[in-house]
């Protein structure tokens, strides 16, 4: 099967945070698909190609669209943002394969979850877990199981797909429960992380003034209960002897 679907996360936001490999795929790809937003971060950068773009809730068609120019012989490459197995459209495109004659080659990309780590800190040295909040492909009182088992594992917590226009309850709901079973711990959000607009608001669990900053271009992090703050950034001690 010479037919191939190259799905290539692209990272945070630009080509300064795309692997090699992600960068020499879609410099060979003759058609990126994406969703629209994704796709204007990257166009000025490859503008050899053509360019499918869908918006939200399009992910099917998308999709299929990317598998059947693959099988007619295009170098397609269908893109993520972050790493296209973390919420993205790797399961989705495994899922649809069997269904045409292509092979599907991942290439990894930097998930938000650690990119907008790194501005910040180290809030992620050990053990962490990461959830969305979006009740859309999966519902709510499943989200609120994993979200108190991770609230009393104590480690940080990274959540994705924190607030929307039309989901503006969850994210309180998911700080109450964290609340209520941890101790004390530090709440960090990253807005807009490596564009112009980027924000940082690093909060405590006795205060909500930060929720109403939050969309969802922000990643949110409840901190592991043992997190410290040095000269402002947030760090868990890996335990090292000094």
């Amino acid at each position: 099967m010479n037919n191939k679907l190259f799905i290539v996360g692209i990272g945070p936001n630009n080509i300064e945070f795309m692997t090699k490999k992600s960068i020499e795929i879609l410099n060979n790809s003759d058609i990126i698909v994406g969703y629209s937003k994704y796709v204007e971060r990257i166009k000025n950068d490859f503008k050899h190609a053509e360019y499918i773009c869908t918006g939200m809730r399009t992910e099917t068609e998308r999709v299929i669209k990317a598998l059947e120019l693959s099988e007619s012989g295009k170098k397609v490459s269908l893109i993520s943002s972050g790493d296209s197995g973390v919420y993205g459209m790797a399961s989705l495109a495994l899922e649809l394969s069997k269904n045409y004659k292509v092979d599907i080659e991942i290439i990894p990309g930097i998930t938000v979850a650690n990119s907008a780590a790194s501005i910040i800190g180290s809030p992620l040295t050990l053990d962490y877990a990461v959830i969305s909040l979006s009740d859309i492909l999966v519902d709510w009182q499943t989200i609120v199981k994993r979200l108190e088992c991770f609230a009393e594992s104590g480690v940080s917590t990274v959540i994705y797909n924190p607030k929307s226009k039309t989901r503006d309850w969850q994210l309180k709901k998911a700080f109450d429960i964290f609340k209520n079973i941890r101790n004390n711990f530090y709440v960090c959000v990253v807005k807009n992380a490596f564009m112009d607009s980027q924000q940082i608001l690093i909060s405590h669990c006795d205060n909500y003034d930060w929720i109403d900053s939050v969309d969802m271009m922000s990643v949110v992090y409840f901190c592991d209960e043992k997190t410290i703050k040095i000269n402002e950034k947030l760090v868990v001690p890996r335990g090292y002897v000094k």
